[in-house]
Formats: structure tokens, sequence, C-alpha cells
């Protein structure tokens, strides 16, 4: 049979696997049993292609084989035209010889990265770099077509060429956003589209008005001024209200960071003239520096600094995987102006690093903290206790997923098995414990660094109880390594903190005593004053020990 170029060479190509990328499994086996039991078609010539008549059905096939047309009402790619294109390779010969190297694919690699990108937003394309770079992106298959497999979707994607014809499992005609995410991942395997250019892409929302940010600047860097030059005892209550309102603003305009610094601000303002015994004009002045910085900064910023100094309002949760846990520690936190509730940490065993559990809530949009205790958080994870009974046990998390930052999501996906309770010196590795304090101060101490970067777990040589402060009103513990270098435990005293300074006066009774020579800590590290401090999550009077 004389068939047109184009359409042999089409037939020639089109494999089981390319049939199955133009419909389904289902179709091409129903296909293959009417073809068994099909009488001689009637067939003749049709412009670039042919007519084949099966009975009542007309097919028109022609290249490429997913344009050719039906006179059934099906609207996709139906068993009668697979039907005629398995009877005319028949006609024609037969499938070819298997190649020894598969198609180039020159349409998926020729496909514009930047329309890819435009399609699938900043969080998706935050999501593909995170899971390219971790080695946990889909499986993908070549042969005729590319099959891509998207599990956390979930979806499958045959990518076919032309472009236009490539199938999805959530049945869209479109090229839609599960095809542009399989395209992407097959680029960067390929190497046609470049992590690192990628990168410059990523960001969390769309371009800001300059002109717009400028303004809000200038408004908070003159108000801010403003308050400065009136002085503190000059001020009335209203202020308050004020840097409420520029708050607010900045949140409108997309400027997180700057929001925080305005709200923290705020509850210095509010400890002031509440006449709080926590207050302290050092506070009040290191956030007016910070929040007029930061307005200074951005008042000159061009769209790539403003993305930068602006900050994200939420992080993405991307997956993590199967994490193998311990909590180590707890910690009460009210930031005000803030958010308040407890934050968890965990020691991850196999990457040997911190992960961490916030159950926070705001407290900016509340007229009082109140005075009743706040209600324990549900335990995520299907965990059969809360995560404060959980303390010092490990678990098992499958199906993990967390910010960069290495904040954990409480989302239904994730399962977790407790394996019950253990010392944590069984646990966390000897050698991660740090004992030299010159090597705190170059690698975990530096200012402006994220606090899962400062975390350390810290066993002193010796440590000194020093006598309570009442003028600052600030407990704290001089701890010392073995060449006589310092660190300082200080907690200042205010409610939030009333539990860790009862604990640290014991903990200071029991050094004085001899009951305890050598504990343990657990903290964050940061510098103030030219010291080297560590603020105390958690401290272990036996480490090795059952609990």
């Amino acid at each position: 049979m004389d068939l047109p170029k184009n359409l042999a060479a089409a037939l020639a190509a089109a494999d089981e696997g390319y049939l199955t990328g133009l419909c389904n499994k289902g179709t091409v086996n129903r296909a293959k049993k009417d073809l068994a039991a099909l009488p001689p078609p009637e067939v003749r010539p049709e412009g670039d292609g042919v007519e084949v008549r099966m009975g009542d059905t007309v097919c028109l096939i022609r290249a490429p084989l997913g344009e050719s047309r039906c006179s059934c009402p099906s609207s996709g790619i139906c068993r009668h035209r697979i039907t005629a294109i398995l009877w005319l390779k028949e006609q024609a010969g037969g499938p070819p010889e298997p190649e020894e190297k598969g198609p180039d694919f020159g349409a998926l690699r020729a496909y514009p990265t930047e329309k890819l990108v435009k399609q699938l937003g900043a969080k998706r394309l935050s999501a593909v770099l995170f899971r390219h770079r971790s080695g946990t992106g889909p499986k993908m298959t070549e042969r005729s077509v590319v099959t891509v497999e998207l599990p956390w979707l979930p979806a499958t994607v045959r990518l076919l060429e032309p472009l236009a014809h490539s199938t999805c499992t959530c049945h869209s005609r479109q090229f839609c956003v599960h095809k542009a995410e399989a395209l992407l991942f097959w680029q960067l395997k390929e190497g046609v589209a470049r992590p690192e250019a990628l990168e410059e892409e990523e960001t969390f929302g769309e371009g800001w008005d300059a002109a717009q940010v400028r303004g809000i600047a200038q408004s908070v860097e003159q108000t801010l001024a403003a308050q400065l030059a009136t002085g503190l005892s000059r001020l009335s209550p209203g202020v308050c209200e004020t840097v409420e309102r520029m708050a607010s603003l900045c949140h409108t305009a997309r400027l997180p960071n700057l929001e925080r610094a305005l709200r923290s601000l705020h509850g210095e303002y509010a400890a002031y003239f509440a006449r709080s015994a926590t207050y302290r004009d050092t506070a009040l002045l290191a956030r007016l520096a910070r929040a007029f910085r930061l307005a200074r900064g951005l008042e000159g910023a061009g769209e790539e600094e403003i993305r930068k100094l602006a900050g994200v309002f939420r992080e993405e949760y991307e997956p993590v995987g199967h994490l193998r846990l311990y909590l180590l520690g707890l910690r009460e936190l009210s930031v005000r102006g803030g958010y308040r509730g407890t934050v968890y940490y965990f020691w991850e065993r196999e990457e040997r690093t911190f992960y961490t559990f916030s159950d926070l809530r705001p407290t900016f949009y509340q007229n009082g903290e109140g005075s009743a205790r706040r209600p324990e958080a549900a335990a995520p994870w299907g965990l059969p206790c809360t995560l404060r009974q959980a303390w010092n046990c490990a678990l098992d998390l499958t199906g993990a997923k967390a910010t960069r930052g290495g904040n954990l999501s409480s989302t239904g996906t994730c399962a977790a098995v407790l394996s019950g309770r253990l010392p944590p010196g069984k646990v966390f590795p000897p050698e991660e414990i740090d004992t030299d304090f010159s090597a705190l101060l170059e690698k975990k101490s530096a200012p402006h660094s994220p606090e899962r970067d400062r975390l350390a777990v810290i066993r002193p040589a010796a440590c000194e109880p020093q006598a309570y402060d009442r003028v600052r009103q600030v407990f704290s513990l001089r701890l010392l390594d073995g060449a006589g270098r310092d660190l300082w435990v200080e907690v200042g005293y205010k409610k939030t903190e009333a539990g860790v300074v009862e604990q640290l006066e014991g903990l200071a009774r029991q050094l004085e005593e001899g009951t305890v020579r050598r504990p343990v800590f657990f903290g964050v590290l940061y510098r103030e004053a030219g010291r080297l401090k560590l603020y105390p999550i958690e401290y272990f009077t036996r480490w090795q020990e059952a609990l």
C-alpha cells in the first residue's frame, strides 16, 4: 500500500508505548481485540493522509497521528483511530526493527524553559528545584515517549512529540501544570534547563511596585525619626496605634520583614505604657534601629534587593522523605507583638541536623495575652500522645515535609511511629557535642545566622553559678571549657521565663552542693556585649543514664 511519506514514517515510529501515550492502555488493548475481528476495511487516499472506513465508522489517519479524525462522537483518541492505525501498520509491513538509539525528543528540548517557569509560578518552581536538588524528583522512563510519574500530586504524564499530543491522568486536553512540571523535570535531567538559572527566577511572589515600596519605606523612616526626636517621655500611648498602622501597610505591600520589625517595636511600646517590669530601654532602641535600617535599605533598593530584604510571609513546606527524629527539647516562646506558643526541637539521626516543629499562634490581633493557660496542641502526625509527652522519645516520620529552614509541617500526609524514651546520650553522637568554646565562636554564633545554625549541645568542663542580678533581674551561669574560655548562660526574669529561671536555680543549688558536676546544655548561641552566650532550651544532669 502506498502511503504518504510523512504518514509512513509516523506509523513506523508509533510503537505500543506511543499509542498508549496518545490515549491509554485500555483503549489500545480494546483496539487490538477489534483488529483481530476486523474484516478488511475500505481505504482510500485523502489529502495528506488516508481514509479508513470500518463499517459505519470513518477515520482519517494522518501525521502526526494525534491529529487523526474519526466520525464517532469521541473528543479524544478513540479505539477506532487506534484500530485503524494498527491495521495500517500491519499493511505497511509491521513494526520496524528497534533502533539502537532512542528518539532525540527535539520538540521537548526546544520548548522554552521560561514558558514553563511562568506557567508553574513561584511556589511550584521552588518545589521542583527542591526535589531536583534533593534527589526526590519523579520516576522517568524513556522509550518512544517520556513517562513521568508525579506521586505527590498524584499524576502520570506522557510527553509525546508533537508536545500538544501529550497526555496526563488529570485528563486535561490543555498543556496543564502537571505536563509543565513533568517537562521541566525532564529538561533538568537532560541538562536543557540549568538549576542555577532557574534559582534566579525562584521568587515568592510577583514583582514589587518599587514606587510603593519606596513611599512606605520613607514614611516609616520619617515616623521613626520623629518618635526618636520627640523622646519616649513625651510620646503619647497613641504611638502604639501609629506603629500598628504602619505594620498593616507593610503587610499590604508584601514586606513581611519590615512588618515583623514594626510589630516587635509595637510590643516594646505597649510594655512601656503598661509599666511592665520587663520593659528595657535598650530593647526599644534596638527594635527602633532595626526597623529604621530595614526601611532605609528598602528605600533605595531595586527589585532584586527588595526581594532579599522583604522576606516571606510563610515558607513553603517541601518533601524531605523519611526522618528518624529524637525530641531533644522544647521551648515556650512569646514574642511581643508577634506569636506565642511552643517550639519543639528534634535531632535527625541520619542527616545529623536539627529540625523544629512550631506550635505558635498570633497575638497581635488580640487585646491582651490573657491569664488562662494556653490549650495543649493536638498531637500531629497521628501520634498517640502530645509532643510534650514525647519529650526525649525517638520517632520515625514518613512522608515528612519541612521548610528549607528545617521547620516541620503537621500535614496529615505524614505518619509517625513512636519508638519509646531513650537517654539523649544513647542517640546524640558524642562527636557532635561541643567542648571547645573557641569553635563555637567561629562556627555557630554569627549574628545574622538562622536559629537552626546556632543550635548546639555543650558539655562544659566546669560550671560557676553567679549571684542573681537584682538590678537587671537576670539569672546567669558561667560555663568554662578545658582551656578556661567562658560561655554565659543568661535568662532575664519575666513571666514567660519564670519556669526556666526556676529550673536553672535548682541546677545552681545542685552544682553548689556537688550532686551535679558536668551537666550537658542544649540551647541557642548568640553574642551580646562582647560575650558568647547561650539561651538554654534544656539541660541534662543524666546524659547517658536512663531518664
